[in-house]
């Protein structure tokens, strides 16, 4: 006798229940309007933690970038008394694509808002290699304001090495962000 047949079925049944088990989800019974509350809230507390994350690390000189391209160059940075620690991790950079402000992303956002507040304040050195560092890791993530449009970071990498005027808004506006961060959220 063929036991073929036998793990077939038995594949089959495990499958069935999977698909049972995914559509008795109680995430999928709640309501549209519920579930982007929940999204929302999440985001707000990704970003939260970022900003208590980041000041923090600023403070002590460490820097931490979350890389969503392979083609970001990973490891162990030091620029002038900064140590930078560029992170890869192939989940991060999957769940990304479709995450709703996700952590790794809000913390991106904050070393670009870090970087463009030591560009300001005349700490070049530093500024740029952040932002190059970010342009390598997470080349789709954009700066943006109430007052102004969105700005890729190519563009703003761009700006920087060619000294555009639309950067001196940015970095203004940036350095504003960051103090505004520091009072809210610094140690």
């Amino acid at each position: 006798m063929s036991t073929r047949p036998t793990k077939l079925a038995a594949s089959l049944a495990f499958l069935a229940m999977l698909a049972l088990a995914d559509s008795e989800r109680p995430a999928l019974k709640e309501a549209p309007a519920r579930l982007v509350t929940c999204i929302e809230s999440t985001a707000r507390a990704d970003r939260a933690a970022a900003c208590v994350n980041l000041t923090r690390d600023a403070t002590q000189k460490r820097l931490r970038i979350y890389a969503v391209s392979l083609g970001a160059s990973t490891g162990k940075f030091k620029e002038g008394d900064y140590d930078i620690e560029v992170i890869y991790n192939n989940e991060m950079a999957v769940e990304g694509k479709t995450a709703a402000g996700a952590y790794h992303h809000q913390h991106n956002q904050l070393v670009l808002t870090f970087a463009a507040a030591r560009l300001a304040s005349g700490e070049n050195g530093l500024g740029l290699r952040l932002i190059r560092l970010l342009a390598a890791a997470q080349p789709d993530l954009l700066w943006s304001s109430p007052a102004h449009s969105s700005i890729p970071i190519q563009k703003i990498l761009t700006g920087i090495e060619k000294e555009e005027e639309y950067i001196k808004e940015f970095l203004k506006e940036a350095a504003q962000d960051w103090e505004y961060t520091l009072k809210l959220y610094g140690p």
